[in-house]
């Protein structure tokens, strides 16, 4: 992924929940900040009688989405920790679901996502809330990692003869150093250090392995360096 150090992560522990906790309340400072700052000159601009530029409405939005995320993170973790993570499985179209996940991706981001669905329906047991969450992660992450005008493409297909669905989340990065792939998913990890420029709680591909293995499915990432990430997963037939 674009700008990723080929370097391992910074720390595969899993923090002491007092560190957990000041991760979660410095990204969120982070995050206040400068929306608590873009609002503050949209009000001066309303009493001066003077438009609010739209890149600052559509700023504060971005940081919005953002914060909800990290809230929304941390309060999944907390149902996986008490066991009661809710996932909803029933038989549908993954294909379906993988073309509603880049519209909504698009309008968030206002960025491309390159589709590779087949024509007829590909279908597996999923709740299609999570699937939804678990794509947009992983869109995210892509975005986050491999900036324009690098490509991004979400690629649905078959997982065998007897049904099931892959699913894989392309960019054209430099990729992850094995160490790094090897660790990606675990809770707290992040893919790049602290201070890069980058943001999160390392939660969201902790969150994505998690959901689906609570499908029976698996996940995974394919990333030789120097050629991009693909993340895959794979549901399991109705």
């Amino acid at each position: 992924m674009a700008g990723r150090k080929q370097r391992k992560p910074d720390s595969p522990r899993a923090p002491t929940p007092a560190e957990a906790l000041g991760i979660a309340a410095h990204e969120i400072k982070g995050g206040l900040g400068p929306l608590g700052l873009t609002l503050e000159l949209a009000e001066r601009r309303l009493a001066a009688g003077q438009p609010i530029p739209p890149e600052d409405l559509a700023f504060a939005r971005a940081q919005v989405r953002r914060l909800s995320r990290l809230v929304n993170d941390l309060l999944d973790v907390t149902e996986v920790d008490l066991g009661t993570l809710p996932v909803r499985a029933a038989p549908g179209d993954v294909a379906a679901a993988a073309r509603e996940a880049a519209d909504t991706f698009r309008r968030g981001h206002a960025r491309a996502v390159a589709l590779e669905l087949p024509p007829a329906p590909v279908p597996a047991t999923f709740d299609p809330d999570r699937l939804a969450q678990v794509l947009l992660n992983l869109l995210d992450n892509a975005a986050k990692y491999a900036p324009p005008p690098s490509a991004i493409t979400l690629a649905v297909a078959p997982s065998s003869p007897a049904g099931g669905a892959r699913v894989e989340v392309r960019d054209e990065g430099p990729g992850l150093a094995p160490d790094a792939a090897a660790a990606i998913f675990d809770r707290f990890v992040r893919a790049r250090a602290p201070g890069d420029g980058t943001h999160g709680l390392g939660l969201g591909l902790y969150l994505c392995r998690t959901i689906v293995e609570h499908h029976g499915g698996r996940i995974g990432v394919d990333s030789p360096p120097g050629c991009g990430c693909t993340f895959w997963l794979e549901l399991p037939a109705p």
